[in-house]
């Protein structure tokens, strides 16, 4: 949660908008993005709004719903959750997060997208990354199959700049990593 909540708050500004196209993300992120209430240090508290695109009926990712909503230029990130986590749904493939990267790249090629890898590690022969134009993938594994494998328990991948972004935000401005 925590490499999550980093990596949200480095490539958001005040004023953006995060739209989750995988539906509601694990509990856990809701008090990071404020969903139902404005916890302190929240993305909500830092003016940073949210919208969340639901499945189709036929639990596939909407991309008529998602064409609808990059019309709102204050979006600037697309979360995708890749594991259903809690929830009922399946979890997402590699290639369905690929096409729908592609889709939205279609439309607005200034969005970031992250990517929560979460309990999605080691299911497929591969992964989300940037060469799927993903911009920042992070995930964990010190809970999966990885048990302990990263010192720190998580991961963050992707392209140079999400990478910076992020180490500004987990270190602090002007250090990095």
């Amino acid at each position: 949660t925590h490499v999550i909540s980093d990596s949200l708050f480095a490539l958001l500004r005040p004023g953006d908008t995060l739209l989750s196209i995988t539906s509601d993300p694990y509990d856990t992120l809701h008090d990071v993005i404020g969903i139902e209430d404005c916890v302190p240090g929240s993305l909500k508290e830092w003016k940073v709004n949210y919208k969340q695109v639901e499945f189709t009926p036929e639990g596939t990712i909407n991309h008529k719903e998602i064409e609808k909503q990059l019309k709102d230029p204050s979006i600037k990130v697309i979360l995708i959750q890749r594991s259903k986590g809690y929830s009922t749904r399946r979890s997402i493939t590699v290639e369905e997060i690929e096409e729908s990267i592609a889709f939205i790249k279609q439309h607005r090629d200034d969005i970031k997208i992250f990517i929560d890898n979460c309990y999605g590690e080691f299911v497929e022969d591969r992964e989300p990354s940037s060469d799927i134009k993903a911009d920042l993938v992070v995930g964990s594994l010190i809970k999966n199959p990885g048990g302990g494998l990263a010192p720190t328990g998580c991961y963050a991948v992707g392209t140079k700049e999400a990478i910076q972004l992020l180490s500004h935000r987990l270190t602090s401005p002007g250090i990095g990593r």
